[in-house]
């Protein structure tokens, strides 16, 4: 048996940007695919052996790419996040990183549930996801 298990608007902070090599927007699908799956893992080991997410969707409601653009620029800046700024010599200076794009954006997964019934133990995986999901990792 097979139904569909929908994750409405979880709030990301600080998701990861990167969404190739090239271009910086919404985080990779592989991000989502990977959350999922550590998901599903989780649930495995808390006696739910047969549950298996076997595809899964996303839903963008909003997203706030963290960037910076000056009057009168003609590019973008990625807002650094680059933590402690140090002082010498009354000059703060960062020491060298690589920048990361970052964005906050509210997204709802959709996630094909197989080998499962809903029907006898859906209140009690309910309260496992309701405890698993804040302390999970999604596209950082």
């Amino acid at each position: 048996m097979s139904f569909f298990l929908v994750l409405p608007h979880l709030k990301i902070q600080n998701a990861n940007a990167l969404s190739s090599p090239f271009t910086i927007g919404f985080p990779a699908m592989t991000a989502w695919l990977g959350a999922v799956h550590a998901l599903q893992r989780k649930l495995n080991r808390r006696d739910y052996d047969e549950l298996q997410f076997a595809a899964i969707g996303t839903v963008l409601h909003s997203l706030d790419l963290q960037t910076y653009k000056g009057k009168g620029d003609y590019h973008s800046s990625i807002v650094g996040t680059g933590n402690p700024l140090q002082v010498k010599n009354g000059k703060a200076n960062r020491s060298s990183f690589v920048e990361e794009a970052r964005c906050h954006l509210e997204i709802s997964l959709v996630v094909k549930v197989e080998g499962f019934d809903p029907f006898d133990e859906e209140k009690q995986l309910l309260n496992v996801l309701k405890n698993l999901l804040p302390a999970m990792k999604f596209a950082s």
